[in-house]
């Protein structure tokens, strides 16, 4: 199931509301005064020394983030601890954030599926949310479907996307309910409708196929289309090899190779060896056995095992780069090991070109 709110290595906070002085509220938002985050600072600190969970927050946040104060995710999550142990929300979303991705604190995932959950339990959406992605993810926890669904329903309530994304995903694949298409494609149009770029992509693959919906490869076309001006991959990379091969689409190897530059910028190794294979053949784009070669060399380094036969075969003809046997060689060799079939008999083609100190 996808992660939407932590990537594990960022804070993910929310917004609170804190009243501890006019001040205060001056300097931090710059009303009336100079903006002052080291002023501003100064104050939070006074309020949360004294015992007020918001400014306690607060302070975490600004440890987090180097707002006003050096960046300190120990002090950060020190605050947020002080914060979260008084009730408040926010306070417990941040020491959650810190154990889950171990910002300040021994990452510890059980711990913050306990403050995730306490946070959530007050309504908090994102973490409600991030309770959902543990509990499906087996996190902190044994798998836990109907915890995540419980979760992830809250959360749909109050319209967010994320969890209305992944309640799509519990509904298609039938993740510890009852397979139902069409629920999922409700979900994942009521995610796309707030704004979740992957739900477009998800609920075209549904269309596409006449999934829980008619089929329709024009509406697909269109949603497919819209995710993947977003930026998603896999909408990127369909579209790539619609317009190649003409699946549902006129084929037009313009537009395939416009799309495959975009997905391939993912760093997935199939794109990445299918976009050199462009180059190669000058399909879509200008003929360049360099470019070819660059992009055969970022896939071949993933271990995939088309992109290392092929990369062999650059080196062992000099295309794109001078003539390198022993680099052929290798390439080729680690192709073979993966499988790759073509990769043994240009393998005993090369041998004989080599010196016995090439080959070893």
């Amino acid at each position: 199931m996808t992660r939407r709110l932590s990537d594990g290595s960022v804070w993910r906070l929310t917004r609170a509301t804190l009243k501890p002085s006019l001040s205060l509220r001056l300097y931090a938002t710059g009303i009336g005064v100079a903006r002052d985050d080291a002023e501003a600072t100064k104050w939070f600190m006074k309020a949360a020394e004294n015992g007020n969970a918001a400014a306690q927050y607060n302070m975490g946040v600004r440890y987090a983030y180097g707002q006003g104060i050096p960046k300190d995710n120990k002090e950060a999550a020190f605050w947020f601890r002080k914060s979260g142990e008084q009730g408040f929300a926010p306070g417990q979303l941040g020491i959650a954030a810190g154990y889950a991705n171990g910002l300040g604190v021994p990452q510890d995932k059980t711990e913050a599926l306990k403050w995730y959950t306490k946070a959530a339990e007050q309504g908090l959406v994102e973490a409600q949310v991030q309770a959902g992605i543990m509990f499906s993810r087996a996190e902190g926890t044994p798998v836990n479907y109907q915890q995540a669904l419980f979760w992830f329903e809250r959360a749909a309530t109050q319209k967010n996307a994320d969890a209305e994304f992944n309640l799509g995903v519990i509904f298609e694949h039938g993740y510890g309910v009852d397979r139902d298409a069409g629920k999922a494609a409700e979900y994942y149009g009521r995610a796309a409708d707030h704004g979740s770029s992957a739900a477009l992509s998800n609920l075209g693959a549904l269309y596409q196929r006449g999934v829980g919906v008619p089929q329709d490869q024009q509406k697909a076309l269109k949603l497919y289309t819209m995710a993947a001006e977003k930026g998603v991959f896999e909408a990127q990379n369909y579209l790539a090899g619609a317009y190649l091969t003409g699946n549902g689409v006129q084929k037009d190897a313009t537009q395939a190779a416009k799309w495959m530059q975009l997905a391939a910028a993912h760093g997935n190794a199939a794109t990445e060896c299918n976009l050199a294979i462009l180059y190669e053949t000058g399909m879509g784009l200008p003929q360049s056995y360099k470019d070819a070669l660059t992009w055969y060399q970022k896939s071949a380094e993933q271990g995939f095992a088309q992109a290392q036969h092929n990369l062999g075969a650059f080196y062992a003809e000099g295309l794109g780069t001078t003539k390198d046997l022993v680099k052929a060689y290798q390439w080729l060799l680690l192709a073979e090991r993966r499988g790759d079939k073509d990769s043994q008999q240009a393998l005993d083609s090369l041998k004989p070109r080599m010196t016995t100190g090439q080959i070893a």
